[in-house]
């Protein structure tokens, strides 16, 4: 005796038997299939993604903007934290002078530069160097300021350069990572200053030579998020 399963079934059966795709219809059939399988492999793709990222969110990484619409990286790329609290960051007024901790060192910010003055250059003037940059680039980047007469420790001036405000700093010289003290100017210049004194870079060849591959630069927000990190070549 047949069920009424088998009945439907045999219901089915018969009307598909009754159904021919005509040879008009075959190439929409197909194009229709190959338009299904597409959109099953982009949305495969995007829910790849969204793993992804999910994968990132999970594991406490944070993706880092960088210049040039380079791929972002990982925050294990970064620099290695410092040992104990990063200091409190500073905002200082346009043209502003913010001493650096050692005589006759101070810097001051203005609206597109950043300007040092370093004692073995000007002593007690009123001079300073400046680094400025071009506007809508994402970066950070240092400079160096050797410290005379015997050369062993250097002003290490971060600049970042982008989204976002910076609270924290880093530096790594030689295996060895340091806290520098940022510096900004009131409300969202987009653009902070660090400061941190480190180990000299020069070398007997003379001067102006102060080797800098290797030393690590990082900036992150108040939130521990990294902004921007760098590992500087020659």
């Amino acid at each position: 005796m047949m069920d009424t399963e088998d009945m439907v079934r045999g219901a089915l059966r018969d009307e598909a038997a009754r159904v021919a795709v005509a040879d008009w219809s075959a190439g929409p059939v197909r194009a229709h299939v190959r338009r299904q399988q597409r959109a099953r492999r982009a949305a495969m793709g995007a829910s790849a993604v969204v793993a992804a990222l999910a994968v990132v969110a999970g594991t406490g990484a944070v993706l880092s903007e960088r210049r040039g619409g380079e791929a972002v990286a990982p925050a294990s790329q970064a620099p290695r934290l410092p040992d104990g609290p990063a200091p409190e960051a500073v905002v200082v007024e346009p043209g502003q002078q913010l001493p650096l901790g050692r005589q006759d060192w101070w810097m001051k910010l203005n609206d597109q530069e950043i300007c040092i003055h370093d004692a073995p250059a000007y002593r007690s003037g009123p001079g300073c160097s400046g680094y400025s940059w071009a506007g809508g680039a994402t970066e950070i980047t240092m400079q160096y300021y050797g410290a005379s007469p015997q050369y062993q420790e250097g002003l290490y001036n971060l600049v970042y350069h982008g989204p976002g405000q910076v609270a924290r700093m880093s530096l790594e010289v030689d295996g060895q990572a340091y806290w520098a003290t940022v510096a900004s100017l009131p409300g969202t210049p987009g653009y902070s200053a660090g400061y941190v004194w480190g180990p000299g870079k020069k070398t007997p060849d003379g001067p102006t030579a102060y080797p800098l591959d290797g030393v690590k630069l990082a900036a992150y927000d108040a939130q521990g998020v990294l902004l921007a990190s760098k590992t500087l070549s020659s």
